[in-house]
């Protein structure tokens, strides 16, 4: 029988495999357990005897069942002037990943990657230039925390999947990720600050309604017509708007969300004309939705940056939507660390012609 890694074990289901393997006080054990992985972020076998004060032949049962010790290799970190700072992690596979810290206030928020590339090939991100190299383990993901916590002191309040990869893509590995993210004896990060971000997989998200997840799920949209979202995003020609939006309606209707998040990348001369303002219109109605709009982000790709005078101009007709409008500024979008810029490059930043280098506030409409 493979040993699985301790990480990679949800929450919900530890005291049943200590109970199996003959641990005694299961329940309590997995409490301490999942604590010093999960909440004190030990990486080896020597820090969770520390930590549990394990006997030689508890330990010994552990190690017949379960493999522990770190899956990430530390490589860089850059830290931008705002403060955000992106991390560089090697796995065993030799695919880097990268998950992005940033500071707003009292709150921390890790962006994680649950994938090394993305298969999904969106012509505005980076990261879908990479093709997909591999899924990441439940145990991979929340080690990234781990790592970051330990090295900055500060505790991550929320967390979003927005990093490399399509979260829905690799579903198991992350709802279990969420779920020990989550676990209420670990540090927990809030279910109401836990978002998975997907592209668009009808299967995935439907399997996420049946299920009630209480985690947020935010649909990137980029477009309400369909040859364009097309031509933006792969995936749409497989799951066309009427069934995406028919999928995310029932999600919302199912798991009583009150408002679902929509992100719209903006580019200038592809989807920020009135055409595309009456397309929502048309193609959202019914929906109770905010409108997240990201201000595309330099990647050396064919688009351009928007300016602030053209995205105001933007949030504004977006008003007829009658839909709370956010704008969405990147954190540390100079130094490669914003939406759509994680690409596992590790030594020098990504291009920064054409940034917005400072935001004048966010936008409501």
């Amino acid at each position: 029988m493979e040993r699985v890694h301790l990480r990679d074990v949800p929450v919900s289901t530890l005291a049943g495999r200590l109970r199996a393997a003959g641990i005694a006080s299961a329940d309590a054990a997995a409490r301490r357990l999942a604590w010093c992985v999960h909440g004190a972020g030990v990486l080896d076998w020597d820090g969770l005897r520390a930590g549990l004060d394990l006997g030689r032949e508890r330990e010994a049962v552990l190690r017949a069942r379960f493999r522990f010790g770190p899956q990430l290799a530390p490589l860089a970190v850059r830290e931008s002037e705002d403060g955000t700072r992106k991390y560089a992690y090697g796995l065993a596979s030799g695919d880097v990943i990268e998950a992005v810290l940033i500071r707003n206030r009292a709150n921390r928020t890790l962006c994680l990657s649950s994938q090394a590339g993305c298969a999904m090939g969106c012509t505005f991100c980076a990261t879908g230039e990479l093709g997909l190299r591999r899924n990441m383990t439940a145990g991979e993901i929340t080690e990234a925390r781990a790592r970051i916590q330990a090295a900055t002191g500060e505790r991550v309040t929320d967390v979003v999947f927005m990093g490399m990869g399509e979260p829905l893509h690799n579903y198991d590995a992350v709802m279990d990720a969420c779920e020990n993210l989550n676990c209420s004896d670990a540090a927990p990060v809030a279910r109401k600050r836990i978002t998975v971000s997907t592209s668009g997989l009808v299967p995935a998200i439907e399997r996420f309604t049946a299920q009630r997840r209480p985690w947020r799920l935010h649909l990137s949209l980029h477009s309400a017509v369909q040859e364009v979202r097309e031509r933006l995003m792969p995936l749409a020609r497989r799951y066309p708007l009427p069934e995406l939006l028919g999928a995310l309606r029932r999600y919302q209707d199912l798991c009583a969300v009150k408002w679902v998040t929509l992100q719209y990348v903006a580019l200038p001369g592809v989807n920020m004309d009135d055409a595309h303002v009456d397309a929502l219109a048309r193609e959202l109605r019914g929906l109770r939705y905010i409108l997240n709009v990201i201000p595309w982000n330099e990647t050396g790709g064919a688009f351009r940056a928007p300016t602030w005078a053209e995205v105001k101009d933007f949030t504004t007709r977006l008003r007829r939507l009658s839909c709370p409008v956010k704008v969405r500024y990147s954190a540390g979008k100079q130094d490669g660390m914003g939406c759509g810029q994680l690409s596992a490059e590790t030594v020098a930043a990504r291009p920064t012609a054409g940034h917005m280098l400072a935001p004048p506030g966010i936008f409501t409409a």
